[in-house]
């Protein structure tokens, strides 16, 4: 066996091995894809129903949003003034 024939099966064996790992790399590609698709159907359908609650409920939904704001700001003064 010559070297032209231990360089010939090293290039075969690595290009084998870089096409598993290219078509490994594809189909995760692919999944990450679907999720990516599924969680941007799944954003879309919460923001359909969180403006049809606003749009039924505005009143609740301004007082929801301002308790919101209102234990936002008192957990950020809480945690600021143990920082200091």
């Amino acid at each position: 066996m010559g070297h032209s024939d231990l360089y010939s099966q090293a290039s075969d064996a690595t290009k084998a091995s870089l096409e598993k790992v290219e078509a490994a790399a594809r189909r995760r590609i692919d999944r990450l894809a679907d999720s990516v698709d599924d969680m941007r159907h799944q954003v879309s359908r919460m923001s359909d129903r969180t403006m049809g609650y606003v749009h039924d409920q505005p009143v609740r939904s301004a007082l929801m949003v301002v308790a919101a704001g209102a234990l936002i700001y008192g957990l950020a003064r809480m945690i600021s003034s143990r920082s200091h």
